[in-house]
């Protein structure tokens, strides 16, 4: 008996162990911007501010135009077509490791579902119905 709770514990432990997830927890984030914003967003990353790209490429057939941008070894792309509101963005450095990079699907961190003039609880709506 006192084998098979030994088991059955063991068999619990390697259950729970197996639904940890590396990284720590995952959690949900809920994204209220339109697929407009988000496609913008990911452009704003990356463009510099009221400048004109270094290289920009346009496809009349897709509608996508690609900007380029160099500062000695940082170099940034961004990628966006208006009409499907998608976009890429990505900024890496030559010799550098993995680009930092985003797309009109990226869901933003933290929470961007609640309003600004969401109650507070010192508002009392907590009690309030």
């Amino acid at each position: 008996m006192k084998r098979a709770l030994v088991i059955m514990g063991g068999f619990a432990l390697m259950g729970g162990l197996s639904a940890c997830e590396p990284g720590g927890p995952r959690y949900d984030y809920v994204d209220a911007r339109t697929q407009a914003q988000r496609a913008d967003a990911c452009v704003a990353q990356f463009e510099p501010n009221g400048t004109a790209p270094q290289v920009m490429t346009y496809d009349s057939q897709s509608k996508t135009e690609v900007h380029m941008n160099q500062d000695g070894k940082l170099v940034t792309v961004t990628a966006q077509n208006k009409p499907d509101s998608t976009s890429l963005g990505m900024e890496g450095k030559v010799g550098g490791s993995r680009p930092v990079s985003c797309t009109d699907a990226t869901v933003a961190r933290g929470r961007t579902d609640i309003p600004k003039d969401y109650p507070k609880k010192s508002d009392g709506w907590w009690w309030k119905k």
